[in-house]
């Protein structure tokens, strides 16, 4: 016999046996995960030792509501959920016919969807709680009836809600850039992604050994996209050194996962909607919680960058126009030191952190830029 077929054969035995055992309050559809673990052992196995796999245990709160997500295949009527804990069909659907189908692929849910993740991950002013029970894989959170996100502006703080659980995390995300661009393809940890970056393309939704479930270890997992951190580090743009600064040392999640932000925005200390109670995310990092000083300096940096930025861009700007009514005046050197100035003024253009990141750098490289159009100009003279 095949081994297949062996697999198979003993997966059904398991599964009779488990109906025929007396488990009568399992809703229709649903096998428990420890089927699964016959077809499926290393990813079962690594579940096992998740947050997920823990076996939920109410409190003193309303434990009916909370096995609304603490649970899997909730049955109404008696109460009762199949598995206490977020097993394999929470994520997956209901596995009884991908077990009968012999594990046809199309017989199970299996892609990188947010809304799987958001039933649960997310805030909602709903009170009735049991519309998440209509939700199943492969569904848009937007089909449920009566569920009312609390609504995250991508413009604005996130708004935060004292003792919220669960978190604003869907929310957040639905609202940030990495919903965005269906059209997107990247490659993360050596494995390729189309369209938005879900929730599984940087956390691994089984378990891993990185903190939060991540693939990878998060400065590289947002360097994977991300070129900010080169100006972070300072280098990149030709003729100017290393130029390091008091960010350098800093991983992006320390300003823009302040509060587990996954909106990804910096909460600014001159946010006039940040209430006294929160910490933004330059105070959430210095030692002196001072945001009228960490907003004054914030405000410096920016005002720096600008003050060398626009009038560059200005005399940039004046010079090509000129060097376009004339083009015999553009020698093969002023072509290489123009092109040289657009490449390094596009990283901390593209940077969009107004020399928030890493000022010194970008002020290296406005400083250069502004002696290399001295140098044209006096050219042509």
């Amino acid at each position: 016999m095949k081994k297949s077929v062996f697999v198979f054969t003993f997966v059904l035995i398991l599964f009779i046996t488990s109906i025929s055992s007396g488990e009568k309050n399992k809703p229709y559809g649903y096998t428990g995960s420890s089927i699964c673990a016959a077809c499926h052992t290393d990813e079962y196995n690594t579940w096992k030792t998740s947050k997920h796999a823990l076996e939920f245990k109410p409190g003193t709160q309303d434990s009916q509501n909370c096995l609304i997500c603490h649970s899997t295949g909730l049955n109404l009527t008696s109460k009762e959920p199949v598995e206490k804990n977020i097993g394999c069909e929470a994520c997956h659907g209901p596995g009884e016919y991908h077990v009968k189908s012999g594990g046809e692929a199309g017989s199970i849910i299996s892609d990188n969807s947010a809304d799987i993740c958001g039933r649960c991950h997310n805030g909602n002013s709903s009170e009735d709680l049991t519309a998440l029970l209509s939700f199943k894989p492969g569904m848009k959170l937007s089909e449920i009836i009566n569920l009312n996100l609390i609504d995250v502006s991508p413009d604005k703080t996130v708004p935060f809600y004292k003792d919220i659980h669960p978190s604003l995390t869907y929310n957040m995300w639905r609202s940030s850039g990495h919903s965005k661009a269906p059209g997107r393809n990247t490659e993360i940890n050596n494995k390729n992604h189309e369209g938005p970056v879900t929730c599984s393309v940087c956390h691994n939704p089984h378990n891993s050994s990185n903190p939060s479930q991540l693939v990878m270890d998060s400065e590289k997992l947002c360097r994977e996209c991300h070129f900010q951190g080169s100006v972070l580090k300072g280098y990149g743009a030709k003729g100017i050194e290393e130029t390091r600064s008091l960010h350098t040392a800093m991983p992006c999640t320390a300003c823009h996962m302040t509060e587990k932000n996954h909106l990804m925005k910096m909460i600014r200390p001159d946010d006039p909607d940040l209430s006294e109670d929160r910490l933004d995310s330059c105070c959430d990092c210095h030692e002196v919680k001072d945001r009228k000083m960490r907003a004054k300096q914030l405000l410096d940096m920016e005002a720096w960058y600008n003050e060398s930025f626009e009038p560059l861009i200005q005399s940039l700007k004046s010079l090509k126009k000129k060097l376009d009514t004339d083009p015999e005046l553009v020698t093969p050197e002023f072509k290489n030191i123009l092109h040289e100035i657009d490449s390094n003024l596009a990283i901390i253009i593209k940077d969009g952190s107004n020399g928030v990141h890493n000022l010194d750098y970008a002020l290296e490289i406005m400083y250069r830029a502004k002696r290399q159009l001295k140098k044209i100009k006096k050219g042509l003279k």
